[in-house]
């Protein structure tokens, strides 16, 4: 090579060097990898990832529409049905979803799923035998969220149209708690959330409220350790809490149709295009006993979700958080960083309501489910290598 030519592949050779590293620091994204579409052509309402799924198999997620549950795996670029279970009712339309550890008649623990919905029943259905383990029956009305309790496998935690929350032992398969009443919600609950060290509960509904609830009684201890091993032939003494901890109705003027933990934070969301986070305070008091002052932290603000029974994640690392709108866009903030503008997730035949958005275990595979029967698929994008913008420029 001659003098010029020898600069120029230098200069070209640094420029490209420049561009790595710029595009090194961007921050991680999803890009849209595959969709499917189930035949009941009714909107799914739920969907959740497997959390005792092997690290080294393929992940695995289930949804619920219409009277089905419908098992995927994530293969390299694709989802495809594995499992496929229906309702004996054909009245039944599902709401909720959970994976739960269950004990089978033979003894035998396994992984299953928990689904509610329209009925008010509690199905317990196992995916290796696709039939119903059992059905968990005391609810008023129609259960909009199951969630499983975070250290203790057997507790599931449902939120009801009747107005209230109630606690079952999946071991001894029987209602043990009640969180309503008094002071409780007036109208439908439709979300719940435990914080990670399984203190307190987290309940929202259409009475504009949320509230949390404690577990570190000494009542509520015992009514648990009781529910192990009671054996009496009368009915088990199911214990009401009628008074939260804390309750407030100043975060939103609607139906608050999610909430969740975020550390010591709570995130909720409104028919109002905005997902709150907030911090309650339960040590002011104003005229009740119950403590009801919170401060706003930070606003997510989106457009076009101002119907109810839509419902956003916060990934397993806490570094994302997701929602969707009801003309098919999904909205990514990334709050690893400063909190900024979301990015738009979207795709031109996505266009009915995402009901609810789902991130894999380790938070690198998002899924949303919609209105038109249909599940979506986000990947994340990987960054280049750290040796590569490592690398010093001439």
């Amino acid at each position: 090579y001659n003098t010029t030519n020898l600069l120029h592949l230098l200069r070209m050779r640094a420029k490209k060097i420049k561009v790595e590293k710029r595009e090194f620091s961007k921050r991680k994204g999803f890009k849209f990898t595959s969709w499917s579409k189930e035949d009941h052509k009714e909107p799914i309402f739920g969907v959740a990832f497997n959390p005792y799924n092997h690290p080294d198999n393929p992940p695995v997620f289930a949804t619920v529409g219409s009277n089905r549950v419908t098992v995927y795996e994530c293969t390299d670029n694709s989802v495809n049905v594995i499992q496929s279970y229906s309702d004996p009712c054909t009245d039944e339309i599902f709401y909720t979803v959970c994976w739960v550890y269950c004990e089978t008649a033979e003894g035998v623990i396994e992984t299953s799923v928990a689904v509610a919905g329209l009925r008010g029943l509690i199905r317990v259905v196992s995916l290796r035998k696709l039939k119903n383990l059992f059905t968990l029956m005391g609810c008023g009305d129609s259960i909009n969220e199951l969630k499983l309790h975070p250290t203790d496998n057997n507790l599931l935690l449902s939120a009801s149209k009747d107005n209230s929350l109630r606690l079952w032992n999946l071991k001894t398969r029987r209602c043990i708690l009640i969180f309503g009443g008094l002071e409780g919600h007036r109208d439908e609950v439709l979300s719940c959330d435990f914080d990670l060290k399984a203190r307190y509960v987290l309940s929202c509904g259409m009475d504009h409220s949320v509230k949390m609830w404690s577990l570190e009684s000494d009542d509520v201890k015992d009514i648990i350790d009781l529910s192990y091993t009671y054996s009496d032939l009368k009915p088990f003494p199911v214990l009401n809490k009628h008074f939260p901890v804390f309750g407030t109705r100043n975060i939103h003027r609607n139906y608050v149709d999610c909430v969740r933990w975020f550390g010591n934070y709570v995130l909720s969301k409104s028919c109002e295009n905005k997902i709150v986070c907030w911090k309650p305070n339960l040590s002011i008091k104003k005229s009740s006993d119950i403590p009801d002052q919170s401060e706003v932290l930070h606003s997510f603000d989106y457009g076009n979700c101002d119907i109810w029974y839509m419902r956003f994640a916060v990934s397993p690392n806490f570094d994302a958080i997701a929602a969707g709108n009801q003309i098919g866009k999904v909205f990514l903030w990334d709050i690893s960083e400063e909190p900024s503008k979301p990015a738009i997730l979207s795709h031109q035949k996505c266009l009915t309501a995402i009901r609810q958005v789902c991130f894999s275990p380790d938070s690198t595979i998002m899924v949303a489910v919609s209105d038109d029967s249909a599940v979506w698929r986000w990947d994340k994008e990987l960054r280049p290598s750290p040796a590569l913008a490592n690398r010093d420029t001439l």
